[in-house]
């Protein structure tokens, strides 16, 4: 049954009158909300405009470029040196005095912490640890000559590289790294410019673990692309380890063996710092300023629309305030714009627009075989209206905007295309680990 039928003329101007309240109520309901959303982002974006927080963090960024960059020249020239006669002594007293490669192997085992993995580490030559058998003596020998080579132009960095022939039980390749890593000290105390290759031979897995001091010149993406190049997994894939590892080895210690290579990663961490704080300085600012106006425009457009409410209210009134007739009474009823605006269930008039479009709908409705589609278009018989009263087909049921029609192809046996599952999953961490 419809509404015109159900109710008497009492009964429906009151269900007009409580719905036009309801209406208003809620959009001055919004309209505080807004309102608040607009103060709250005009303080924000006051805030950030006159703070000095961002222009003293951005000074402080700046200067510890100016230092950096002047160290780096210093070291360049000569004026400041970054080997220290302590390292030099520690190294002297650790590793043989770093002399020519030692041929005979002084080994011993070290149990890994954690785990029920060991490693075999030679005391003559404790940059290379090869208990999987996976490289030659040249390949060896060439580590030793590299650390002996960092060993001269840095302040303590060490490059070590360690195979093994499978993981300990229950351990995953980037957590064994680390454990390692840390376990042995690789690198300088103080400045954590340590480099770790491990390689796991029955799990075909690889992994470049990197000290804090260098995170900077060999951040994640850089260290995947270097141990997961395609000549690097390639040669693996050949068994060729000696020309993989050489790639690697050969990558790495260009970036390490420089005399500026921390002050360079600090530099890189420095800038990094800078650029985000900037990029959250400015986003804030554009994010605040759009809410601001955004909300400014919805406010003054819902004010708008709430005064077109209430002169549709005031117009409803004097048209029905005459009328003493039942029949008469709720015929005239019908034909208000309020009424047609309770038929379309308007819940909030954002704008003028709105309500007029709202108006146009009810206006529709009121047809007995009116139908309520999506997006707010409007079925009566086989003519499907838009939301604006415009006509988009005079024949809907056979028509593209009927949905039964979406799925004729799939259903008519002659083959056509389906959607999947999946579409909710998560994922994370990182590091640079590879495999082949």
């Amino acid at each position: 049954m419809k509404r015109e039928q159900r109710t008497s003329g009492k009964q429906l101007h009151q269900e007009v009158v409580e719905n036009y309240r309801k209406v208003r109520k809620r959009n001055g309901g919004f309209s505080i909300i807004l309102v608040v959303v607009m103060l709250v982002s005009g303080f924000g974006l006051f805030n950030l405009f006159t703070s000095n927080s961002y222009n003293d963090k951005k000074e402080v960024y700046d200067q510890q470029l100016t230092t950096l960059d002047q160290e780096r020249e210093d070291i360049l020239s000569g004026k400041k040196v970054t080997v220290s006669q302590s390292f030099k002594t520690t190294m002297n007293d650790n590793l043989a005095n770093l002399k020519e490669y030692p041929k005979k192997a002084n080994n011993y085992d070290v149990a890994i912490e954690g785990s029920d993995g060991h490693l075999t580490i030679n005391k003559n030559n404790i940059f290379v640890s090869d208990n999987a058998k996976m490289l030659s003596q040249k390949t060896k020998e060439k580590i030793y000559q590299l650390n002996k080579q960092l060993a001269a132009s840095t302040n303590g960095a060490q490059f070590v590289v360690v195979t093994i022939p499978e993981l300990p039980r229950g351990e995953d390749i980037e957590s064994y790294a680390n454990t390692i890593f840390n376990q042995l000290g690789i690198g300088d105390k103080n400045e954590n410019n340590g480099v770790l290759y491990l390689v796991a031979l029955d799990e075909r897995e690889f992994r470049l673990e990197v000290g804090y001091g260098l995170e900077g010149l060999i951040p994640d993406g850089k260290a995947d692309d270097i141990i997961n190049d395609d000549d690097v997994v390639e040669a693996f894939k050949d068994e060729d380890y000696d020309k993989g590892v050489n790639q690697v080895l050969d990558e790495v210690f260009a970036i390490m063996n420089t005399k500026t290579a921390l002050v360079d990663s600090q530099i890189k961490k420095v800038k990094s710092s800078r650029t985000q704080l900037m990029f959250f300085h400015w986003t804030g600012m554009v994010v605040l300023g759009l809410l601001f106006f955004v909300s400014l425009l919805l406010v003054v457009n819902l004010l708008r629309a709430r005064v077109f409410l209430k002169e549709n209210y005031k117009k409803y009134q004097s048209e029905t305030a005459s009328i003493t007739g039942e029949e008469e009474f709720q015929r005239k009823i019908k034909h208000t714009e309020l009424y047609q605006i309770l038929l379309s269930g308007l819940l909030i008039g954002m704008s003028v627009k709105g309500i007029k479009r709202a108006i146009i709908q009810g206006r529709l409705l009121r047809n007995p075989s009116a139908e309520k589609k999506m997006f707010g278009r409007i079925l009566i018989g086989d003519t499907l209206y838009s939301g604006n009263g415009d006509v988009l087909t005079t024949a809907y049921l056979a028509s593209n905007y009927n949905s039964s029609n979406w799925d004729n192809d799939s259903r008519s046996g002659g083959g056509g295309s389906s959607w999947g599952g999946f579409g909710g999953g998560s994922s994370g961490g990182g590091g640079a680990s590879g495999g082949w």
